[in-house]
């Protein structure tokens, strides 16, 4: 394995007023948290720790967010999340 086998991209979007969504960040992270466990609740869990831990960190503003989770063009989870800052 190398040092990349379990890269990913995060993206993070807030919602906006007038309801559309603005990438505000974006982390990549070498991490294979998300395939611990099989399933879409863990991999959903999982994303919504790794936000929590990276907004705070980030001191993002309050809001509703989408974070998506991407391993090259695939697509690994995509959730909701009500931020309070």
């Amino acid at each position: 394995m190398t040092d990349t086998a379990y890269l990913h991209r995060i993206e993070y979007f807030r919602r906006q007023g007038n309801g559309s969504l603005v990438c505000e960040h974006v982390e990549t992270v070498d991490d294979h948290g998300w395939y611990i466990e099989r399933g879409k609740e863990w991999k959903a869990r999982y994303t919504r720790g790794c936000a929590e831990e990276f907004l705070a960190r980030a001191k993002a503003p309050q809001g509703v967010y989408s974070v998506a989770v991407w391993r090259g063009p695939t697509r690994v989870c995509t959730v909701g999340l009500h931020w309070s800052g």
